[in-house]
């Protein structure tokens, strides 16, 4: 029989990790606030993957060999800053389309889009693999279940939470970018600011320790 407190000291800290404000959360209002809803939900898709592979991986025992060589952490995490770093200078760049034209002149090409940049920022953050190979271990049970459907199945549960949470976050978020991008001029602007925390997210990735 399953232990009832078990399952609420899990899905308590589940919750608590998925609204605390951090670098996903600053990635996906900017994001949506800058482009729409639709390539929000596309973000959160790409980032719950992102998440998943991060799981599978230290179900299968990888990301624990991963954290141990420096050598590769260094490269995946300069990997992810560099390519934080080119999205965010592409969207200084940018002319700051109006949201609307966005959604109809660049359709399901953006979604995907989107959906695979969350995917490999998500990747290449070593944080987020730290994360999983410290968080799981903690709720794992001898009770005759594998490792690997134990940690799959509690990853599964905390992206869901995830996608719950941050699909609110989204539609907040994309509400008040419609209602500011009445003038064209914040649209250019959101664009601007979206560059810049992309680059400040790179560079705290850079300057963090391993």
């Amino acid at each position: 029989m399953e232990d009832p407190s078990y399952w609420m000291l899990f899905l308590s800290a589940a919750i608590l990790l998925n609204i605390a404000p951090g670098p996903d959360m600053i990635y996906l209002i900017s994001k949506t606030m800058s482009q729409g809803k639709r390539v929000g939900f596309a973000s959160i898709l790409g980032l719950g993957t992102g998440a998943l592979i991060h799981t599978l991986f230290v179900s299968l025992g990888i990301s624990a060999i991963i954290s141990t060589s420096v050598v590769v952490f260094k490269i995946i995490k300069y990997t992810g800053a560099a390519y934080l770093f080119y999205l965010g200078i592409k969207a200084l760049l940018s002319g700051g389309l109006k949201f609307k034209e966005n959604e109809k002149k660049e359709g399901d090409s953006s979604f995907f889009k989107s959906f695979s940049q969350a995917v490999i920022i998500d990747i290449t953050n070593p944080k987020v693999a730290l994360f999983f190979i410290a968080f799981l271990p903690q709720f794992y049970r001898n009770n005759g279940t594998s490792k690997i459907i134990q940690f799959m199945t509690l990853g599964l549960i905390i992206i869901l939470i995830g996608f719950i949470v941050e699909s609110i976050i989204v539609l907040l978020s994309d509400k008040i970018a419609y209602l500011l991008k009445k003038k064209p001029i914040v649209s250019r602007v959101l664009d601007k600011v979206f560059g810049t925390v992309l680059i400040g997210l790179g560079i705290r990735l850079v300057v963090q320790k391993n």
